[in-house]
């Protein structure tokens, strides 16, 4: 907002009264209507810049490798990050030898901590905590087109079913789903907005 007042006044609005809830109608009918619709294009396309470099299309996601104590975690991480990118739609997901860009992972970490304790010293509610490592490959141009060390998403469950504790999630199960679904939706985000 102050870069734009800024611009304003410099383009000649220097008797505008100052920016605040009751002269916002008054600055906007005394600017200039061209820079203002040059600004609020700007300002668009800046939010919508969802567009991938043009040899960009289709994308490969191995099952990530899994250096944790639990054996399922890495292949449901695997599986929700595919059904992102395919629900998503801005790339078509493919078999590893056919793709312009291959997404590389590993589960690094798969914890269970205590989150909060009750009066005596009982756990009151549990906190999941999934670490993974990544790395987006473009094959084309052979290289990383970006990489995260430790992408982390968590998720607070109770620590037994009549605790009467109001989390996010009602079980270790349901805790490890939107736990999946969190770092799917980072992973699609940090793809898609790199460009």
């Amino acid at each position: 907002m102050k870069a734009l007042q800024a611009r304003l006044r410099s383009l000649g609005s220097s008797d505008m009264p100052p920016f605040g809830r009751h002269h916002r109608l008054r600055v906007w009918t005394r600017a200039p209507w061209p820079m203002v619709a040059v600004l609020l294009a700007g300002c668009a396309y800046s939010f919508s810049a969802r567009s991938l470099p043009s040899h960009i299309k289709t994308i490969a996601i191995p099952v990530f490798r899994n250096e944790t104590l639990d054996g399922t975690i890495a292949q449901e991480l695997t599986q929700g990050i595919a059904e992102k990118f395919m629900e998503d739609n801005s790339l078509r997901v493919v078999g590893p030898g056919r793709a312009d860009c291959v997404l590389e992972g590993k589960v690094v970490a798969y914890e269970r901590r205590v989150y909060n304790y009750t009066a005596d010293q009982q756990a009151q509610d549990y906190v999941l905590v999934v670490s993974v490592s990544i790395v987006l490959k473009d094959r084309v141009k052979n290289k990383d087109l970006w990489s995260e060390d430790e992408m982390t998403a968590t998720a607070v469950y109770p620590a037994t079913e009549d605790s009467g504790v109001v989390t996010e999630a009602s079980s270790e199960e349901e805790a490890r789903k939107i736990v999946v679904e969190k770092l799917a939706q980072d992973v699609l985000a940090r793809t898609l907005e790199r460009w």
